[in-house]
């Protein structure tokens, strides 16, 4: 959905977005770049993001963004979500629900971003364990 709709949608309390698997953004680029806060959802408290397989952002943008009643944020079974918005710009909530694990964050941004690099590393350790497996030598009588 474009940004405008996104303000526009005044008495949204809570967005569930579940099972879409050619989903990459929720916002869809804005149309005009410039700077400024951009209220989106202005009402909405819970958001929830689940199986969605390629979503790599919630939206790409460089105005800070603030949802002023986003009390729950859910993201679960999202393995390309890097960002939540464009890098640099922080997102303040006050609770987060990330697969499954509830906790209390200052950035979403950075939270989010930090899972993805937890994620990335621990897959490259499991790989590099798997090589080690296969690297043993053995036992081969002559």
């Amino acid at each position: 959905m474009s940004p405008s709709v996104a303000t526009g949608l005044l008495n949204l309390r809570m967005l569930w977005i579940q099972d879409c698997e050619s989903m990459e953004e929720v916002i869809t680029k804005e149309e005009q770049e410039g700077a400024g806060i951009m209220t989106l959802f202005p009402l909405l408290e819970q958001l929830h993001l689940i199986r969605l397989p390629k979503l790599g952002h919630f939206f790409l943008t460089n105005h800070a963004l603030e949802f002023p009643y986003l009390r729950n944020v859910e993201i679960d079974d999202c393995p390309e979500m890097k960002t939540f918005v464009q890098q640099g710009i922080s997102v303040s909530i006050p609770i987060l629900k990330y697969d499954d694990e509830v906790k209390f964050v200052d950035d979403l941004n950075k939270c989010i971003q930090q899972e993805f690099n937890n994620k990335e590393q621990e897959a490259s350790d499991d790989y590099e364990a798997s090589d080690d497996d296969e690297a043993e030598p053995s036992h081969a009588r002559s």
